[in-house]
């Protein structure tokens, strides 16, 4: 990965007043930027989804080791 990739990039996005409300809530209760909250979230969405992706796939691997882990 090159120094350019690593830049941490400017994200715009409009949120509503609730959820505006929220993050500054929840950043505040985690000591942490709202900034740094969505960019937690973010990440974490991206974990979870390809997780889910690739479970399919472990499912498989499991199956041809003989792991049933369907019950």
């Amino acid at each position: 990965m090159s120094e350019i990739e690593k830049k941490p990039m400017r994200l715009n996005t409009k949120v509503s007043y609730e959820l505006n409300a929220w993050l500054d809530k929840k950043a505040e209760e985690m000591g942490i930027s709202k900034s740094a909250l969505v960019a937690v979230a973010i990440e974490n969405y991206r974990k979870e989804t390809e997780t889910v992706k690739f479970l399919p796939v472990l499912m498989d691997e499991l199956a041809k080791l003989g792991i049933d882990v369907r019950r």
